[in-house]
């Protein structure tokens, strides 16, 4: 029991110390322990990759072999596209052989494109049912997301363009939204940020006092 649920509890808190105190004591002996960690890491990091490539690899296999008919198509289609990329990087130039360029510049990127596309509509879906004036917030934040749109875009310079330039240039539908941008949402992001970055250092110190163990599975 001592090896499956303390031990990995001590190397983590070592890690953990080891890190921090090299972070804020940059001497020769804590920077290279650093740096041997990190590259520690690194190796870890490898491993789990080719893990993962091996269960995706298996699983998709094995639903290709014994799946629903209706999705083998596509569990062919991730097996033969895994296997391709990866005879394109081990081929001369790695990841800067042509085959690979192929691949990432007229496959991944459109691939990409095409899902961020479909992603938009589902967006407008969300937003569509968010932005319903049921309460004084969810007005103020409609009211906001049309002021936002409409100043980026051309009609909101179209209206209210005869204010540019003038005393009036705080009616300006561009300003407005200019300042929104940067005053209030850079101001909400920041305390998400903060409220984030507190978080994740109590959850460090949970990890490192041994009363988070999640990563050890089942608790």
């Amino acid at each position: 029991m001592f090896w499956k649920r303390q031990f990995p509890i001590m190397i983590t808190a070592f890690v953990a110390v080891v890190m921090i105190v090299a972070y804020f004591i940059p001497k020769p002996g804590f920077a290279g322990t650093r740096d041997n960690l990190q590259q520690w890491f690194l190796i870890v990091v490898t491993f789990t990759m080719v893990l993962g490539l091996l269960n995706l690899f298996f699983v998709s296999l094995h639903k290709a072999r014994k799946g629903r008919k209706e999705d083998r198509f596509y569990n062919w289609v991730t097996i033969v596209a895994l296997l391709g990329t990866i005879a394109a990087g081990f081929l001369k130039g790695g990841i800067n052989s042509p085959a690979f360029d192929f691949i990432f510049n007229y496959v991944y990127i459109p691939l990409s494109a095409t899902i961020f596309s479909l992603l938009a509509f589902y967006v407008a879906s969300a937003s569509f049912r968010a932005f319903r004036a049921k309460s004084v917030m969810a007005t103020i934040l409609l009211i906001t997301a049309f002021i936002v749109m409409l100043g980026r875009v051309p009609l909101g310079d179209w209206v209210t363009g005869w204010a540019q330039g003038t005393s009036l240039d705080f009616l300006y539908l561009p300003n407005i939204t200019n300042w929104i941008m940067e005053v209030m949402n850079m101001a909400g992001q920041r305390a998400v940020l903060m409220g984030a970055a507190l978080g994740l250092i109590a959850t460090g110190i949970k990890i490192i006092l041994g009363i988070e163990r999640s990563y050890l599975g089942g608790e």
